[in-house]
């Protein structure tokens, strides 16, 4: 898995320091019933989008493996996205149900194993539509960007400055569990 995403972005701040922020890698395994839909509408309608992620179609997020998720982090992505359709409406008798469940007990183990669960999002029923793929692609980086850098075996990704995570922000749909239909996690 060999991504070559944008990379590095300088600010010039009081005082001439220039300052370098790495932009987060992120992997989206999207639905073709639903999130890829949305995903592709938001590329037809030019929406303006973080141009830092990588959209991986899947036939069903049940058929995401956990330990492709972890392959990912020790590649040096920072964020992985699964979006599923509705977890009522999956064509593969709910399948997306034991997605559910799986994403859950991943998330516990990216805590455990050191890895911060909100790297790894979840949402059942949301961007299906394009302004909903969008938004929610773009508040998911932007939550990465607020959180340390991840040590990895992938490429160096050192920044002049860590910012600290934002403690407070209730992010659930970034915590593996799922989000009711409708909502988008918030």
């Amino acid at each position: 898995m060999s991504l070559q995403i944008s990379e590095e972005k300088t600010k010039k701040t009081p005082g001439n320091i220039t300052q370098k922020r790495v932009d987060p890698k992120v992997i989206i395994f999207a639905c073709r019933y639903c999130p890829l839909i949305g995903a592709e509408e938001a590329g037809r309608q030019k929406i303006q989008m973080p141009e830092n992620f990588r959209v991986i179609p899947v036939e069903c997020a049940a058929r995401v493996e956990p330990d492709a998720v972890i392959r990912a982090f020790s590649l040096g992505i920072d964020g992985v996205a699964v979006l599923a359709c509705h977890l009522d409406g999956c064509r593969y008798n709910n399948a997306n149900h034991r997605s559910a469940k799986q994403m859950r007990l991943l998330a516990t183990l990216l805590d455990t194993a050191g890895i911060d669960s909100r790297r790894l999002l979840t949402s059942y029923g949301t961007a299906h539509e394009a302004h909903q793929f969008a938004g929610l692609i773009q508040n998911f980086v932007n939550l990465l960007e607020k959180l340390p850098p991840l040590k990895s075996k992938g490429p160096d990704r050192t920044t002049d400055q860590t910012i600290e995570p934002d403690a407070g922000n209730g992010a659930s749909h970034a915590h593996g569990q799922p989000v009711k239909s409708g909502q988008s996690g918030q």
